[in-house]
């Protein structure tokens, strides 16, 4: 039985376009699956208020010195303790140049505010190839996909 009008965030920093079109596909994905709408929406332009209408996360950051952004970091700061994200699903995903250790990091920071990670995060190197696409897509697929069944694993 699907759950109607599931709601998924796509959080995202950018600053070459390589994880804003990584983000356009994570959505595409999501919103490929039936009761699952998707918003997405800049670091920089989030507001902790969407968090009463959003059920599942997912977020994206390019990777700075095997970091995340200092925009994506801002959103951890924010929801820090906010009990509106305990035990919501999410999914990461980045881009690099070369550190590649942005997904590890988005995990652990997601984990840490109280989101349960759903699967494994996508990773790309420079601008989403065909495969990448392929990736993301499903990704967003996924979540969407927990989200449409009500699962609470």
């Amino acid at each position: 039985m699907s759950t109607p009008g599931r709601r998924i965030l796509v959080l995202y920093h950018s600053s070459s376009g390589n994880t804003r079109r990584a983000a356009e596909l994570v959505a595409q994905g999501a919103f490929g699956v039936e009761g699952v709408s998707v918003e997405t929406v800049p670091a920089d332009m989030f507001d902790p208020d969407i968090l009463d209408r959003m059920d599942g996360i997912a977020l994206g950051s390019p990777d700075f010195f095997s970091y995340v952004s200092g925009e994506v970091k801002c959103f951890f700061d924010r929801v820090y303790r906010d009990t509106r994200v305990d035990g919501k699903p999410f999914v990461a995903f980045g881009t690099h140049g070369g550190g590649g250790k942005v997904v590890k990091v988005l995990e652990r920071l997601s984990t840490s505010v109280g989101l349960v990670r759903i699967c494994p995060g996508v990773l790309v190197k420079g601008q989403p190839g065909t495969k990448d696409e392929a990736r993301l897509r499903d990704l967003g697929r996924a979540l969407g996909l927990r989200l449409s069944k009500g699962s609470e694993e």
